[in-house]
């Protein structure tokens, strides 16, 4: 059972259907919003928590809301073929692989509206409660604290807007009407004010109602992810800072799971690794269907007796799937060879294609666009475990931040100050990482010598696969405009996606980005 409210969690779902109006018709203005609803609402204790949290229930649409497609698509790491002409979004997962997307593009309109509306809600709460006395209620969780993580699931989403469209509007406040683009310097500098000073206000693991919550920890793993990318985003390095919020991290109650698919099994809440997460279960909070994206439906009915359309639409590009190595525990993630299943009977039996013959899975893909794309192609991912007689909805947490994450990025932030050449501790960070995946240890561990920046991100690669880490890495580490498999080399504006047609025309104060 989920170590979550999940009867409280219905209830805040309930109330973001009241508050939720169709995301094709959200600006930046808010106005499903007005200042009589807050004066009505926030009446009693469950008001004043189901609004708390609607901002972490919306977090829900973070896979299949626009997040994961260009985060992971852009990149070499997942793919989603055509397949014998099967539909392709009109061309959308095609343009995000070859990097020729335009400001038109559906899933870049939603990414936009998900990270603003996010970042409405929170500003709607933040406003309501900030000068309102709640003292006459018996609240779990203090005021004070309630603001503090809105704040920090507002700084969230404008990291996420700051990395995929750098130059956006800050809106702090319900009701503003036409923001200005602010130069992502700006943006930066909102980011990491709204962290330090949301900090000392945030609780910590242990605490009440601290699983899938904004936590002290949580907040140094954000501001982590901002310090490596601040040469990105503001063209000056913050290496030791992000050394420094990381020890922050480590040094509170986290540790590595002794196996590495701990963090992603159905019963993640169990997980010590885990730093910060979005709750989700099958029948009370839906909306990560994993398995059904990626899976192919005769093996998602045969062998794990989910009786739901697998769209097998996500596969590994096959150089990415080629830096497994077979001895590193890490491959069994992917779904590749023969499919069998155990009958009723207790007898293995093979799984059959669509083409009438024993299905066996390859990792090398065709054509990205073509009709002789076929089914059993692509290798697909299980990195979240899928539950036997499960549904399309699954209950596994999502990992927003875990703790293999933050050490690696701890080395790498210790090899940029060390002119990209490896320490000691940048080794023993990896090898740490490493280890559970071997069972020789000589296959394990790097070297001062063996590991080098090129190394480490496809050991990044290998430990963060389907995390919605790999753009972000990528562009870090000089790599993102690269050609590979079905493309070619991109242009250096593509670092960043456009600001959406229809929102440059709701607002004539945006800018879009250069390029576009």
């Amino acid at each position: 059972m989920k170590n979550i409210n999940i009867n409280h969690l219905t209830k805040i779902l309930a109330i973001a259907i009241l508050f939720i109006t169709c995301g094709c018709d959200m600006d930046l203005e808010e106005e499903v919003y007005s200042e009589d609803t807050s004066e009505n609402f926030y009446q009693n204790e469950e008001q004043v928590m189901a609004a708390y949290a609607l901002p972490y229930a919306f977090m829900q649409n973070l896979y299949d809301g626009g997040h994961f497609a260009l985060q992971e698509l852009s990149t070499d790491e997942v793919v989603a073929p055509t397949r014998n002409g099967y539909e392709d979004q009109n061309g959308a997962w095609v343009r995000l692989h070859r990097h020729t997307w335009t400001s038109n593009d559906v899933w870049i309109l939603y990414e936009w509206q998900n990270l603003f509306q996010a970042i409405g809600y929170s500003n709607f709460f933040i406003d309501a409660i900030e000068n309102r006395d709640l003292s006459e209620m018996d609240l779990s969780i203090s005021p004070e604290q309630m603001i503090a993580e809105n704040r920090m699931l507002r700084a969230l989403n404008y990291y996420w807007a700051l990395s995929t469209f750098g130059n956006v509007p800050i809106v702090t406040s319900i009701g503003e009407s036409s923001p200005e683009t602010r130069s992502r310097e700006e943006v930066f500098a909102f980011v990491e004010q709204e962290i330090m000073e949301s900090i000392p206000q945030l609780g910590e693991k242990g605490d009440t109602n601290w699983y899938g919550h904004f936590t002290k920890s949580a907040a140094n793993a954000l501001l982590a992810k901002l310090y490596m990318n601040a040469e990105v985003f503001t063209g000056t390095p913050r290496w030791q800072d992000a050394i420094d919020a990381i020890d922050n991290v480590m040094e509170s109650n986290y540790s590595l799971d002794p196996h590495w698919s701990t963090p992603f099994l159905v019963n993640n809440e169990s997980s010590n690794e885990n730093i910060f997460v979005v709750p989700f279960d099958a029948n009370n909070a839906t909306g990560f269907n994993f398995a059904q994206q990626n899976l192919h439906e005769e093996i998602l009915f045969n062998k794990y007796d989910v009786e739901y359309y697998g769209w097998h639409k996500y596969s590994s590009q096959e150089s990415f799937f080629n830096l497994f190595s077979e001895n590193d525990a890490r491959i069994e993630q992917w779904v590749v060879g023969p499919q069998t299943f155990i009958n009723d009977a207790g007898e293995e039996e093979p799984i059959w294609s669509w083409y009438g013959n024993e299905m066996f899975i390859t990792p090398e893909i065709t054509a990205l666009q073509s009709v002789n794309t076929g089914w059993d192609e692509g290798a697909m991912n299980i990195k979240y475990e899928i539950e036997v007689g499960g549904l399309a909805n699954m209950s596994n947490d999502m990992v927003v931040f875990r703790l293999a994450d933050m050490m690696l990025l701890k080395a790498e932030a210790l090899m940029r100050l060390n002119g990209g050449s490896a320490t000691e501790e940048a080794v023993s960070l990896v090898n740490q990482v490493r280890e559970r995946n071997f069972e020789n240890d000589a296959d394990a561990l790097y070297t001062t010598s063996t590991l080098t920046l090129d190394e480490l991100i496809d050991e990044r690669g290998r430990e963060l696969a389907y995390e919605m880490h790999r753009r972000e890495d990528l562009i870090r580490f000089g790599k993102f405009n690269d050609a590979w498999w079905e493309k070619s080399a991109s242009e250096e504006y593509r670092k960043l996606f456009p600001i959406p047609a229809t929102v440059l025309t709701a607002n004539p104060a945006l800018e879009q980005n250069p390029g576009y």
